[in-house]
């Protein structure tokens, strides 16, 4: 087995080359420091798993697991991250095979090697508890005109625009986005965002 670490962090990055070689004597592991090195090394040698940070020096891992997976189909991706909003982790549920947080112990990552090398995913019990909060699309029931104003909201129009595309007036706008937000449990219109993409909500 072969495994490729990704961390900007040198000293969490040697601490974790530390664990695992010893954990794993007879895999070959080896750690990069940004992209670029990340990258080059997939594209020189073979690595059946990859370890990568999300937040990934002046990158975010969210913007290239597509080209990842495109790319090394059969390369397993294991997320070890600080972030812990229930949100990405479901996002990007999809094109990865396991996510643990950096805040969790060493003990998580090493199941998480083994299950994934089995063909197994696996997701840290921190990580589960972050998804199962989300509200399930079942629970979401939207009228036909939520749905209308949370589809122009998605395309990050101000209220004064929602209304003018929708023909409403600006109040009932904002009534309508105040009722969305009770129903999806956010302050805000970030927050909306994150989980309609989430929740595949305007894909259904």
């Amino acid at each position: 087995m072969k495994i490729i670490l990704a961390d900007d962090h040198q000293l969490i990055l040697d601490g974790l080359l530390s664990v695992l070689k010893k954990q794993f004597s007879t895999s070959k592991i080896k750690g990069v420091l940004n992209k670029t090195e990340l990258f080059q090394l997939l594209r020189a040698e073979h690595f059946d798993i990859l370890i990568q940070d999300l937040k990934f020096g002046t990158d975010n891992a969210k913007d290239f697991l597509d080209d990842i997976r495109k790319e090394f189909p059969e390369l397993k991706i294991i997320i070890l991250s600080t972030v812990s909003d229930g949100v990405t982790i479901k996002h990007l549920s999809k094109k990865i095979d396991g996510y643990i947080l950096k805040s969790e112990s060493l003990d998580e990552i090493i199941t998480a090697v083994n299950k994934v090398r089995v063909g197994q995913k696996y997701y840290s019990q921190m990580a589960e508890k972050k998804m199962s909060q989300l509200i399930p699309d079942g629970n979401i029931i939207l009228t036909r005109r939520e749905r209308e104003v949370l589809a122009v909201i998605m395309k990050e129009k101000s209220i004064k625009q929602i209304a003018k595309e929708l023909y409403i007036s600006e109040k009932t706008v904002e009534l309508h986005r105040s009722n969305l937000f009770v129903k999806f449990d956010v302050k805000n219109v970030i927050g909306l965002v994150k989980k309609t993409i989430a929740l595949n909500i305007l894909e259904e």
